[in-house]
């Protein structure tokens, strides 16, 4: 198993980090566009839940494919599924919680600019690497902390920035309307 990990390619590597990466900002830019745009809203939850059925239609062809067969595909999902319930009733606290995660995701795209959005959403990596730390007593190399810092950082530049690009325009703003105000109120009175 070890040896099939060292055979993969950088190419490949590179190929599977640039996907992911259009994946996930195609995502989120796609995500924002419908959820601001002027059209009818649809439930975000719809959406969520279309999203885990397709996942589990996936999964579930994926292991049709692997068992070959439909005796061990059916033996497979009652043996991991229906024989262990204490294991499935682990997986569903996380599951549910992954729910609620996503339909927040929906909100949070929807009031927040996409590029604070995407980079804001990255802090799951920080919060993640202090719970592992902190509950399962695992360490952290010097590299990984330094990571951990850097994007730390980035979150609060990203963060910082439109807050001044958004005083600056409210500024411009105010001043532009400021004459038009004045004249309203002189006509009126």
């Amino acid at each position: 198993m070890a040896a099939s990990r060292e055979n993969v390619s950088l190419l490949f590597k590179l190929y599977c980090l640039t996907v992911m990466t259009l994946v996930a900002a195609a995502y989120t830019i796609a995500l924002r566009y419908t959820r601001t745009s002027d059209k009818e809203l649809y439930f975000s939850t719809t959406a969520v839940c279309i999203t885990e059925v397709i996942k589990l239609l996936l999964s579930v062809g994926i292991l049709a494919k692997e068992t070959a067969s439909l005796g061990r595909f059916k033996a497979s999902l009652i043996e991991n599924v229906l024989g262990s319930p204490k294991e499935l009733m682990k997986l569903s606290v996380p599951s549910l919680v992954y729910a609620v995660q996503n339909n927040m995701a929906f909100l949070a795209l929807s009031n927040l600019d996409a590029a604070v959005y995407q980079v804001t959403y990255q802090l799951k990596i920080p919060c993640t690497a202090l719970c592992t730390v902190l509950m399962l007593n695992r360490t952290l190399s010097k590299l990984q902390w330094i990571s951990v810092f850097m994007l730390c950082g980035g979150v609060i530049l990203v963060q910082w920035k439109p807050a001044q690009a958004t005083k600056v325009v409210f500024l411009r703003v105010l001043e532009a309307s400021t004459p038009l105000l004045w004249s309203s109120t002189q006509t009126t009175s």
